[in-house]
């Protein structure tokens, strides 16, 4: 049974950062850094936030399917937007060190079911990429130049549901390799590696919160497509084809505004299929120059 403090006071928190991460070591160094308070520590999966600095964290536990689950409850439990970005980060091995080396993960891939994951927007200019296999038990041999983790296949399934790819990440810091066993892993150690790396991280954030914020304006319900579905009875489905052929319908018709007088006998699905009419009209009236 999970039990939240003061719960309702976070169900409309601005989350800009959504982190689901395995371990509690791992995870310490960033609650410390973002000055994320304890809501929820007694539930499955311990929740912390600070909506002040728009991050939440989750502590998932080993496995895909466990951050799979996390990520699942961190969204229902704190309401989180659909603007929001989605960060699994985490040690993992490497074909390689040194240890302590930050990495983006750009494709995701279950060693256990062979499902492959295209994660996130590239970010270039702040971490150099690689592929990351998930496995079902700790990896010994190192026999692919990749990351070795053991939760990411089950949170690039999930996650992008909640927001979309593009905002959702893999981040890893190289913790063991063919020189460096993870036997030789430990709660200091990996509080070190992960805090020589927060003036990395702060950077990586500062980005990926712009990529939110123009997210956020992108999916920004406009006044009169709200008071549209106030007056007629659109389903679910129909309310989102409704919203994504208005976004369509604005960009060919940025000056026009939509009048209810205009459609009072129509139906939702007339209504869709109308907008949808005029800018197939508008692009066929184009001319190439």
């Amino acid at each position: 049974m999970s039990e939240f403090r003061n719960f309702e006071n976070h169900s409309n928190g601005q989350f800009y950062f959504c982190w689901v991460i395995a371990l509690r070591a791992e995870a310490t160094p960033l609650i410390e850094a973002f000055n994320m308070k304890n809501v929820g520590n007694k539930s499955l999966f311990p929740i912390y936030t600070n909506e002040d600095t728009g991050h939440a964290l989750v502590i998932s536990g080993i496995g895909s399917v466990k951050s799979a689950a996390a990520a699942t409850f961190l969204k229902d439990q704190l309401k989180i937007k659909d603007h929001s970005a989605w960060i699994n980060f985490g040690i993992a091995g490497f074909f390689k060190g040194p240890i302590g080396d930050l990495y983006q993960a750009i494709k995701v891939v279950s060693k256990e079911s062979g499902a492959a994951f295209f994660p996130g927007l590239r970010l270039t200019k702040l971490l150099p990429a690689s592929i990351l296999f998930t496995v079902s038990k700790p990896e010994n041999e190192y026999k692919e130049k990749v990351l070795y983790d053991m939760e990411a296949s089950g949170f690039c399934e999930m996650a992008p549901i909640f927001s979309c790819n593009e905002l959702t990440y893999v981040i890893k810091i190289v913790s063991d390799t063919a020189n460096n066993s993870s036997s030789l892993i430990t709660k200091n150690l990996v509080r070190e590696l992960i805090e020589k790396k927060l003036p990395k991280i702060q950077d990586i954030l500062a980005e990926i919160k712009v990529l939110v914020e123009e997210e956020k304006k992108r999916l920004l319900i406009p006044n009169e497509v709200m008071e549209f579905e106030k007056s007629f009875k659109f389903t679910e489905t129909n309310k989102y084809k409704f919203r994504e052929t208005y976004r369509k319908w604005k960009i060919a018709f940025p000056t026009k505004n939509l009048e209810l007088s205009e459609f009072l006998n129509f139906q939702p699905k007339e209504i869709i299929l109308k907008l949808e009419n005029e800018v197939l009209v508008n692009a066929k009236d184009w001319t190439v120059l």
